[in-house]
């Protein structure tokens, strides 16, 4: 079940980003939720776009934001990442993703992986997969996550 503060901030993002020509997809906790996984959700949206994505939402989101979305890497991840906050919830936006796998390589950017589209609200929101999910969280290592979305797939 989605917060009210998360449902708010997503319809907000969904309203000023739908029929933009971005590519997006949700990712992340809010999109397990959506898809009936049981985790909590950390009072942030976890968007994945591209790089051009990622540039046009700073736009678009230009009243919302509290981080440009510039590229940035850690030894762990890099994209371009940006933070936006509708109330107090914090949608991240990361174009082309990408995370060290346990190999030492850089995943492939993953917005463009397995999707669906989810209808909620009267919303039709592109979602990673379960499949998709558990591989990423798989590859990361989060294992709390992996065993939930796997528990999931099996109902």
């Amino acid at each position: 079940m989605l917060s009210q503060n998360i449902l708010l901030a997503l319809k907000t993002f969904y309203q000023v980003i739908d029929g933009k020509n971005i590519l997006w997809v949700l990712s992340g906790s809010t999109s397990l939720v959506l898809q009936g996984v049981d985790v909590v959700i950390n009072n942030d949206v976890d968007i994945l776009t591209d790089a051009e994505g990622a540039k046009r939402t700073n736009i678009l989101l230009a009243d919302w934001k509290i981080k440009e979305s510039e590229y940035s890497a850690t030894p762990k991840y890099r994209s371009y990442f940006g933070v936006y906050k509708f109330s107090d919830v914090n949608i991240e936006v990361m174009g082309e993703f990408q995370y060290r796998l346990k190999n030492g390589l850089w995943s492939k950017p993953n917005q463009t992986n397995k999707i669906l589209i989810k209808e909620f609200q009267g919303m039709f929101l592109p979602v990673l997969t379960l499949e998709q999910e558990l591989e990423e969280y798989d590859n990361i290592g989060r294992i709390g996550k992996v065993e939930k979305i796997r528990a999931a797939l099996n109902r």
